[in-house]
């Protein structure tokens, strides 16, 4: 299989949740119309770039030093959540606001393995036969509110709307591991920082050290796989590893 632009990424990644969705049963969970989509992409490239530029425009491979933490924030202790090589994805919240760590599969052919941590609380791997990769994604469950740290050391390469049925909820986020110009790390289910200050593409991330934002409450418009292990809403990061190609015309 060939590895995708960045383009292609976007367009598969965006299809892969609306089937998703629509394989969960859930009442909300539909197909949105292919007219809708495509206005909508649009509507995220313009406003990724007022936010700071194009996943195209970010710098990717090592980075200097990443950014600190907002003001008043306190970085968790750092835990690994899973692995992919020589990879290594923290979970995204203070350990103790864990509510449940839910792996799954993702239908897409650029995802990419990871190996779950062992000795992990409230760890639950699906075995719904979903295709694909089945520990390539990854929700972490947490309180709505709950700050959001990177899950990886990296560089973010995209920020743009996130949206449902094509309305706005919260951000979608693309962070490009330092030295793996061809791994993303997609995070959605994420809202700006308390402080109000979005990330800008091109800034340098710290994993578990680097506020990214915090938790969206999402319970308004689904009802995700991972409440079935949780005693709330299932209100969670969702974190995928994928594939993507770097250099002229990615």
């Amino acid at each position: 299989m060939p590895n995708l632009s960045r383009d292609e990424l976007k367009w598969r990644r965006d299809e892969r949740r609306q089937a998703d969705r629509h394989r969960s049963n859930r009442a909300l969970n539909t197909v949105v119309a292919p007219a809708l989509l495509a206005v909508a992409v649009i509507v995220a490239v313009v406003l990724a770039a007022t936010w700071g530029g194009t996943a195209a425009d970010a710098p990717v491979g090592p980075v200097a030093s990443p950014v600190p933490a907002a003001a008043g924030a306190t970085a968790p202790q750092r835990v690994v959540m899973g692995r992919s090589g020589r990879l290594e994805v923290v979970l995204p919240v203070a350990e103790k606001q864990v509510t449940a760590i839910y792996f799954h599969g993702l239908s897409d052919p650029g995802a990419i393995a990871m190996t779950p941590a062992s000795g992990l609380t409230n760890k639950v791997t699906a075995e719904d036969g979903s295709s694909g990769t089945l520990t390539s994604a990854v929700d972490v469950g947490a309180t709505a509110g709950s700050v959001v740290y990177s899950p990886v050391d990296g560089v973010v390469t995209a920020v743009s709307p996130y949206r449902v049925f094509g309305r706005p909820e919260g951000l979608a986020i693309v962070l490009t591991p330092s030295g793996m110009p061809d791994v993303a790390v997609s995070i959605t289910h994420v809202e700006p920082a308390p402080d109000g200050v979005v990330l800008q593409v091109g800034s340098a991330v710290g994993a578990g050290r680097t506020v990214i934002g915090r938790v969206r409450d999402m319970s308004r418009v689904e009802t995700p796989a991972i409440a079935s292990y949780t005693n709330d809403s299932g209100n969670h990061i969702a974190i995928e590893l994928l594939r993507q190609t770097t250099g002229p015309g990615a």
